[in-house]
């Protein structure tokens, strides 16, 4: 079918689907000056402009010049890229844009988790130290220098340098310097603890301890030979367990009470400043009561046997009589009179009457007599 076709001629636009120009080649297509068409090869000092996102640009031979933006796909050949390799620190590699290359750090391969690291002068390594978030351990010794160096916490090992609050001795206290920093040994003691003695029981003096005169072997406490005033105990007094035994004068300035059994032995003879001497204190009833001398060591265990003046409560009314027995032992309890003790009531002014003796009463006063100021005798009978 016929169409109108537009006839282009000199100085008129035309638009054209497509146009066909022999004997181009590979290139650029210019235009000169007198409107002629040509080719221009891609090159010279200029740039290569294209248009944003550009797709399925394929590009052979060498390259030279800046490229802004990114590459999407892949890049084949050899660029003339500065070659780019390791430093110090840096596992050894080499890269120019040909191939991939991976960079590490040196040594970073053999690290360990919370391990500190440390230089080795070409790359890193783990060291003794571990740190776990709250906590810096070691396996071998921990060493801070300088005059800021501060430790938290606690700590074990040596240590050197000096402590900024020096450590002094107060009373009773001595060493082989006046303060202690940490700068230099020192020995400290207790003052006056190398004069002590072993078992000496030591006491304050003031400023240190001394030795007293009291031992304490372990099984005994002895007041030494040296201490001029003996043992003096204050109130309290002393409370002794298991037998004692005092090798010399014993002086009991108060009252002396014997809950037990009182045996005295004496090669003199027993002297007495009390006026009387109470017997049968620890009751409230009349019992046999009174003094025996011996005459016989006694046999079969018994003790000591003698004689004894006694005060009889069997049968003697309400104050006893005073009876003579024999063979009695130092241990007994009661004895049967042998004997008794006439007593005689003098100056009466008549004869006794009903009366009854006051030593033995009626029921054990045979023997005792009533005298009157006229001369009258009653014996009661």
């Amino acid at each position: 079918m016929a169409t109108w076709k537009k006839v282009i001629v000199s100085g008129s636009s035309a638009a054209l689907s497509a146009l066909q120009v022999d004997n181009l080649i590979t290139g650029v297509v210019t235009g000169s000056a007198n409107g002629t068409l040509g080719i221009q090869a891609i090159n010279g000092t200029g740039n290569i402009v294209g248009t944003t996102n550009a797709t399925n640009l394929v590009h052979t031979g060498s390259f030279s010049g800046s490229f802004n933006g990114a590459i999407t796909g892949s890049f084949t050949g050899s660029a003339t890229l500065p070659i780019l390799s390791q430093g110090t620190g840096v596992s050894a590699f080499s890269y120019n844009g040909s191939t991939t290359a991976t960079i590490a750090v040196s040594g970073a391969a053999a690290l360990t988790n919370n391990q500190m690291t440390k230089w080795s002068g070409s790359a890193f390594q783990n060291s003794s130290l571990n740190d776990n978030g709250s906590t810096v351990t070691g396996t071998t010794s921990i060493q801070l220098t300088g005059p800021s160096s501060n430790l938290t916490g606690s700590f074990s090992g040596s240590f050197t340098g000096a402590l900024s609050q020096a450590l002094t001795f107060g009373t009773g206290v001595s060493g082989s310097i006046s303060s202690y920093n940490g700068s230099t040994a020192a020995t400290f003691a207790i003052s006056g603890s190398a004069a002590l003695s072993t078992n000496v029981v030591s006491k304050w003096t003031g400023t240190g301890l001394a030795n007293t005169n009291i031992t304490d072997t372990g099984t005994q406490v002895q007041v030494g030979a040296g201490a001029s005033s003996g043992l003096s105990v204050a109130a309290g007094g002393i409370n002794v367990t298991g037998n004692s035994t005092f090798n010399n004068n014993l002086t009991v300035t108060g009252d002396l009470t014997v809950n037990g059994t009182a045996s005295f032995v004496n090669s003199d003879n027993l002297y007495v400043k009390d006026k009387f001497i109470l017997i049968n204190s620890g009751s409230n009833t009349l019992a046999d009561s009174g003094i025996v001398v011996a005459y016989s060591t006694g046999s079969g265990g018994s003790g000591p046997i003698g004689s004894a003046i006694f005060l009889e409560a069997a049968s003697a009314g309400t104050y006893g009589r005073w009876a003579f027995a024999y063979d009695v032992s130092g241990s007994a309890t009661s004895v049967a009179a042998d004997e008794y003790v006439v007593s005689a009531k003098i100056g009466q002014g008549s004869g006794p009457g009903a009366t009854n003796p006051t030593w033995g009463g009626a029921t054990n006063g045979t023997g005792n007599m009533w005298v009157t100021t006229a001369g009258d005798i009653y014996i009661f009978s």
